[in-house]
């Protein structure tokens, strides 16, 4: 997906984590079909070798015309469910986006 910007940060980058995120992407794009780029940031925050519980961080950006852009930063213990956590999170905004044009 040319729309789709994936950092790896420093967590190991694999095939289905990248699959799982070109799929909460597309449905992304496909309620914001004008947004040009979506810009997803992994990183781990607190590690397995450090105390307490190895934590992940997400940040995603959605790129939207005349300067709409959507950004949000989510941190969890499941990769997975972080990553839903912030498709949840700018799709919610986007809508926000969409009932204010409609006002």
């Amino acid at each position: 997906m040319e729309k789709v910007q994936i950092e790896w940060g420093d967590l190991a980058r694999t095939e289905a984590i990248e699959s799982d995120i070109f799929e909460k992407a597309s449905k992304i794009l496909e309620f914001a079909p004008t947004a040009t780029r979506l810009h997803v940031n992994l990183k781990v925050i607190n590690s397995i070798q450090s105390a307490g519980v190895p934590t992940q961080g997400v940040l995603m950006e959605l790129r939207l015309p005349n300067n709409q852009d959507v950004r949000t930063e989510k941190e969890g213990n499941d990769l997975y469910r972080t990553i839903k956590d912030a498709q949840q999170a700018i799709l919610t905004q986007v809508r926000a986006k969409k009932e204010q044009r409609l006002v």
